[in-house]
């Protein structure tokens, strides 16, 4: 099959080299013999397709974190709203620090992380779907 170093490499050219959704990726192989295309199509394709799935994974995770820290924020923060009118200790304050910790650590995620990861979802989707073009050295 394809080594991990050729999926490597092909990796980072598309994504140095082709940021903008709109383009059309063409993968151009040339060799010295004939080559049968399809393997390597097919080795391509399945590669991508199993860091697209990595990718997938690694967002419902963040997704999950996200809304389990939202959650515990504002049910922190609620605490504390609701205890601070009461009483004045060192106890009350450190819930209001953890409660926009949590809330922080969630938009942290939702601005910085999971962009990202969709913009690596996305280009990797599109090397999927890349058209994959072979020729002898000779053409």
């Amino acid at each position: 099959m394809i080594s991990d170093e050729v999926i490597a490499y092909l990796t980072r050219v598309f994504l140095n080299k082709h940021r903008r959704l709109q383009e059309q990726f063409v993968l151009r192989i040339i060799s010295d013999t004939p080559v049968n295309g399809t393997r390597i199509k097919d080795a391509i394709r399945c590669e991508f397709d199993r860091q697209k799935d990595d990718v997938r994974y690694a967002l419902r995770r963040l997704m999950v974190k996200l809304i389990v820290l939202a959650v515990l924020g504002a049910a922190i923060l609620s605490l504390w709203l609701y205890l601070s009118a009461t009483t004045e200790t060192v106890g009350v304050e450190i819930l209001s620090i953890m409660g926009w910790v949590c809330v922080w650590e969630a938009t942290s995620i939702a601005v910085l992380q999971q962009p990202e990861l969709r913009r690596l979802w996305f280009n990797l989707e599109r090397l999927t779907r890349a058209e994959v073009i072979f020729e002898t050295a000779s053409d």
